[in-house]
């Protein structure tokens, strides 16, 4: 199947609502996590540090989005990205499948409850689960 040409995603991007942004942006990062939990089980550690690497930016992305005028959603936030990008870093370092997987489970519970407000609540990707 081809890939979408650059002004169809650009398109895609501007007119889709924020919150289906994010999503998009939570499903990446997921992907990214799942190339890089199956480099390291095939011990690929440059490719395995390259996808934490794409993961790790959009966290940090989405952390230095956060709006400071509502610290009462924001606050949470940020502390989940930072437990997150820690997770990250000791699956990283120390070539851990279970930080990894530890990482992997906290970012689902936050995908399921975005996709929860999303328009139309509908989740994505089969069972709404990531390989």
């Amino acid at each position: 199947m081809k890939q979408p040409g650059p002004q169809y995603l650009k398109t895609m991007v501007e007119t889709a609502s924020p919150v289906r942004n994010i999503v998009a942006l939570y499903e990446k990062c997921l992907l990214h996590l799942t190339r890089a939990r199956k480099s390291l089980a095939a011990g690929e550690i440059a490719c395995k540090a390259e996808s934490l690497r794409k993961a790790m930016d959009i966290l940090f992305y989405l952390d230095n989005t956060l709006d400071a005028a509502e610290p009462e959603a924001a606050q949470p936030l940020h502390e989940s990205y930072q437990m997150i990008l820690a997770q990250l870093s000791l699956a990283n370092s120390g070539n851990s499948p279970e930080a990894l997987g530890l990482a992997e489970k906290w970012l689902t519970g936050l995908l399921e409850a975005w996709q929860a407000i999303a328009p139309g609540g509908k989740k994505t990707g089969p069972g709404g689960k990531y390989p």
